[in-house]
């Protein structure tokens, strides 16, 4: 999903946990929180990527579903990531359910893999599981930590 205001601006991929229910014409509350971010924070458009496929809203469902990673989503964070310009960035945002199933361990070596290393890695904080926050309620005069590309993102990998 994503939301352009500034054509040609430079571009944040958001990836988060929790698809979004927002849609191609519809914002909802994590997105518009999103974009204010990527506003406030001088980026001319927002992509929304996510650690697993299944789409859903609610964390129950999603540890119900049988795949919640499916076939492609590898392939699509992959593809996403190689699009990157000069002037983007990439902000983690998952939360500690990123941990699940060991999400966060396949996908943090991916990133730093895929992510040239001066394409600004973001995220608003660390948990205290030292997981990348989730924005949906930090402060809206929150600033992006900058974190150590790759070093910081295979730590996150660690396990605990």
């Amino acid at each position: 999903m994503e939301r352009r205001w500034e054509p040609g601006g430079s571009r944040l991929l958001f990836i988060g946990l929790n698809p979004s229910r927002a849609d191609g014409q519809r914002d909802d509350p994590t997105l518009r929180r999103l974009v204010g971010f990527a506003r406030a924070w001088g980026f001319g458009g927002l992509e929304v990527l996510n650690l697993f496929s299944r789409i859903t809203a609610s964390p129950a469902v999603l540890r119900r579903s049988p795949e919640p990673v499916g076939p492609s989503n590898d392939r699509w964070l992959v593809d996403r990531l190689a699009g990157l310009q000069p002037g983007d960035a990439v902000w983690l945002g998952w939360g500690n359910g990123g941990r699940w199933r060991d999400r966060d361990r396949q996908v943090l070596p991916l990133l730093a893999a895929q992510v040239p290393p001066a394409t600004p890695l973001l995220a608003l904080a660390l948990t205290a599981a030292g997981q990348p926050r989730h924005p949906l309620y930090a402060p809206a005069a929150a600033q992006p930590l900058r974190l150590q590309h790759p070093g910081d993102v295979l730590r996150l990998a660690a396990p605990p």
